[in-house]
């Protein structure tokens, strides 16, 4: 069902990256007239034709929000994401691999909703839907307790540790191995959604109700939340980059906060005001 269109304005967004160079980033912001979306393409995904296939996925699904009919609902923005993802990848050749994916957070204007699928974070007028999935945490924690297991025993350094990339953390061989429950459509707990060019289970589709709402902050999970204002946002990160850069301690984090960079990973805001 549509709603009376309401206008709105961006109050404060961010789109960027820990990464070495913004041609790395694999986080894309999306504002339309009838469309706002924060869309995270997944780091572990296989490449395609020498392109990070986060990148590839994260593309496929910008195009698909800009293409979509004012009052198309969420199924149809999941349905269309897979099929642009699907015709970007072409023929995936081995399933062992993980398929370039993306997760979204979109706002439809018309429909006053907003719909996520994957791990970005939510908010509406001040009620938080923090992003997350269980598979994550366990890989989390296993990196976490690997880490600090050898700090202690001095296996290891904090100097050395900030400079292990994303795909050489502990959690390497789950990472790799953990598209093997995406979309499963299963009440198995390490089962969990994602665009990814096959089919997305309706369970894995979540559709927030938005049509009053005044406010609505939309952010990736390179926020620790979905924070009131960006500020707020960028000092979470800040007092964790500073108190415990390899993020074992106050977070359960999946990497460190590289030297000299100001993000552990790609790192999307955007804050909209409506009516």
């Amino acid at each position: 069902m549509t709603v009376a269109a309401r206008p709105f304005q961006v109050v404060e967004s961010l789109c960027a990256t820990g990464k070495e160079s913004e041609a790395k980033k694999e986080d894309r912001l999306v504002v339309t007239e009838d469309f706002a979306a924060v869309i995270d393409g997944a780091t572990s995904s296989g490449p395609i034709d020498g392109r990070p296939g986060g990148i590839v996925a994260a593309e496929a699904v910008e195009q698909a929000v800009r293409a979509l009919a004012p009052d198309a609902t969420a199924r149809d923005f999941v349905d269309r994401a897979t099929a642009a993802i699907a015709l970007a990848i072409g023929d995936w050749p081995d399933e062992t691999i993980m398929r370039p994916s993306a997760v979204a957070a979109v706002w439809s204007r018309s429909r006053g909703e907003i719909w996520r699928v994957g791990d970005c974070h939510v908010r509406i007028d001040g009620r938080d839907y923090h992003g997350g999935k269980e598979i994550d945490r366990i890989g989390y924690e296993f990196r976490c307790a690997v880490i600090r297991a050898r700090l202690r025993l001095g296996l290891t350094s904090l100097d050395a540790e900030l400079r292990v990339p994303t795909m050489e953390q502990p959690f390497r061989p789950l990472v790799l191995a953990q598209h093997a429950f995406l979309n499963l459509d299963s009440d198995d707990p390490l089962a969990y959604g994602g665009l990814a060019g096959t089919y997305v289970p309706d369970r894995f589709v979540e559709v927030f109700e938005a049509a009053d709402a005044r406010e609505i902050v939309l952010a990736s999970d390179g926020f620790l939340s979905p924070a009131a204002t960006l500020a707020e946002g960028l000092a979470e990160i800040a007092d964790v980059r500073e108190n415990d850069p390899l993020m074992v301690e106050r977070v359960m984090g999946s990497r460190p906060f590289m030297p000299g960079r100001d993000y552990f990973d790609d790192t999307t805001y955007l804050r909209l005001a409506i009516g």
